[in-house]
């Protein structure tokens, strides 16, 4: 195997056990094994922006949890759905059948189709379904009233005193406001948000993986050629703090070096690789935009924009913070 190619999956397997992916992961965790303990049913719901780590939060819950056989028996512990869109009342039965990898008639009616997902359910021992992209119950192309999608999912919580968790985009929140019971029967809602360039903890943390994943390109013979600090700086502007943001950028240099003999990779490499990616952060600040940006360092404000600029497009609040961050160390 080349360097290369060891580099591309060293990269694509790297997962970060950072401060926030184990905020929500420790007590979702504690959450299940309750569940499978015999524990009441729970309705947990994590909302954040897109590539903040949820899908990264849901498989790792799923592995701590995996299928096997107990007496000859199909066991399900957990399932993980994900909800199709547009999203109707036979779907999301249909989904979760689906998701059990089961051949499913068609034309059966909702009702049947209900009672078939429920039976199968309890067949497999499932104690815990997490939905991913629940957000979909609540997009204009849905067909299914948001108030009856909550009722849908109070039932599937009621039967076999079964916890479910809903992860999705923010906008989720409309599904539990449009039902009350369902409200009341729910946690308190987890925020999973990016890191913010003004607490020192939170970049300090985001400085960790960014240079988790510098010392793999540089174990690889890839080093990069940028100071420590400046390359979080840039990585900052880029992702906004979204940890999936900044392993699809590490993913892409990666790849750009598919047929090259190790090398050090210069800033040009840097800026070519975030090119190839959607940036998160403000267009008023693009990273990897100036060289010279490794000499000085990235103003606050420009690191907070990044953040406001991710934040708005998810219609989340930005935190208000009374003491400024300092820069990485």
């Amino acid at each position: 195997m080349t360097p290369a190619k060891q580099l591309r999956i060293a990269i694509e397997k790297c997962e970060l056990p950072h401060p926030l992916f184990l905020e929500h992961f420790k007590p979702l965790r504690q959450r299940i094994e309750d569940a499978l303990d015999g524990g009441a049913s729970r309705i947990e719901r994590v909302m954040g922006p897109s590539r903040v780590g949820k899908s990264m939060l849901i498989n790792a819950l799923s592995r701590a949890f995996p299928e096997r056989k107990v007496d000859g028996r199909r066991n399900v512990p957990v399932l993980v759905v994900p909800v199709p869109t547009p999203v109707s009342p036979l779907q999301l039965p249909l989904s979760v059948l689906d998701a059990l990898g089961l051949p499913v008639q068609r034309s059966l009616t909702t009702v049947a189709m209900r009672g078939r997902m429920l039976e199968q359910l309890k067949a497999a021992n499932t104690r815990v379904v997490i939905f991913e992209e629940a957000s979909h119950l609540v997009e204009p192309g849905a067909r299914i009233p948001p108030r009856g999608a909550g009722d849908w999912f109070k039932t599937l919580a009621d039967s076999h005193n079964r916890t479910v968790f809903m992860f999705g985009v923010p906008r989720l929140e409309r599904l539990f406001e449009c039902n009350e019971q369902l409200r009341t029967r729910a946690s308190a809602r987890r925020l999973l948000l990016p890191y913010d360039s003004r607490i020192p903890e939170n970049m300090k943390a985001f400085h960790i993986c960014v240079a988790t994943y510098a010392n793999l390109f540089r174990e690889s013979g890839y080093p990069i050629d940028l100071p420590a600090s400046a390359l979080t700086y840039q990585c900052y502007l880029l992702s906004a703090g979204l940890i999936g943001v900044l392993s699809r950028f590490m993913q892409e240099l990666a790849s750009q070096m598919a047929s090259e003999s190790p090398r050090i990779l210069t800033f040009a490499d840097c800026a070519n690789a975030a090119a190839r990616v959607e940036a998160a952060g403000s267009p008023h600040f693009p990273a990897f935009a100036n060289p010279e940006a490794t000499l000085t360092e990235v103003s606050p404000a420009a690191l907070h924009q990044a953040f406001v600029h991710v934040m708005n497009d998810t219609d989340l609040a930005v935190p208000i913070i009374r003491e400024q961050a300092g820069g990485v160390q």
